[in-house]
């Protein structure tokens, strides 16, 4: 097995979404379930500061066999995260059909594209994002609220047959949602702010997870909550509300994707 280094950390996000290695004549991709969790949030969310929503697209003619398509936002933004790809007009699904690599900022499909053939990718891009796997910084200024963070706490494994069998995991996964103290959103008509902010936006969270389930198959599945949101402690470091949502996914060979 070979095993270059990983890219260089994101400042915006520390992770190693979108490496590759080869083993034996499998291509694996290094995916956290945090990060198929947070591109999934970005999907199905919408951020009350508006800072990654607008919808852009970019449509390629394919090279004989070509497998990477690397997106070109808006100048001064970055791709968020892919919303739909066709090929000659056919949906491809995520994880199934190809890989996003969020760092830098191209799609990887399994199966190369046929010469000419027309691939179209939509996508969100912004100036900053708002959903990650990481803790949020003190230093974030009002801009860099609401903010969502991912983290896998506990869950346990099993290796389905024998030594060559794939190995099943179930992580149990938090989210974390903070909202400023203080800032004040109009959402649907309503205002929102503070803890009923943070309440809001996990709800939305837990409506996306009973409505789009499968659009996390094959990279996650058997979606169960873990009780409902509940508010967590007031951070003075933060000076922001916080609701914590609990979350158990099964995943086969958790950490990668394999091709």
């Amino acid at each position: 097995m070979v095993c270059p280094e990983f890219p260089p950390g994101n400042p915006d996000f520390n992770t190693q979404e979108g490496y590759s290695f080869q083993e034996e004549n499998m291509t694996s991709y290094a995916i956290d379930p945090e990060d198929i969790i947070s591109d999934f949030l970005r999907v199905k969310l919408t951020d009350p500061n508006d800072r990654a929503e607008d919808s852009n697209s970019d449509t390629f003619a394919a090279t004989a066999a070509q497998t990477d398509f690397t997106l070109t936002p808006t100048s001064g933004t970055s791709v968020s995260c892919v919303t739909a790809v066709t090929v000659e007009g056919a949906g491809k699904v995520k994880w199934k059909d190809y890989v996003w690599d969020y760092q830098n900022q191209k799609l990887v499909f399994f199966t190369g594209i046929t010469k000419d053939d027309v691939v179209i990718v939509t996508y969100k891009e912004g100036s900053t994002n708002w959903i990650f796997s990481d803790e949020p910084d003190e230093r974030l200024a009002e801009s860099g609220w609401p903010r969502i963070s991912i983290f896998t706490v506990s869950g346990g494994a099993v290796r389905l047959g024998n030594y060559e069998a794939p190995v099943k995991s179930s992580p149990n996964l938090q989210i974390d949602v903070w909202a400023k103290n203080g800032q004040v959103f109009t959402i649907g008509g309503k205002k929102y702010s503070n803890k009923y902010l943070s309440r809001y936006i996990a709800l939305q969270i837990t409506k996306a997870f009973e409505d789009n389930e499968n659009d996390l198959y094959p990279a996650m599945f058997d979606y169960v909550p873990i009780g409902v949101p509940r508010t967590g402690p007031y951070s003075n470091e933060y000076q922001a509300h916080h609701t914590i949502i609990e979350v158990n996914f099964s995943v086969l060979d958790m950490g990668r994707v394999d091709t």
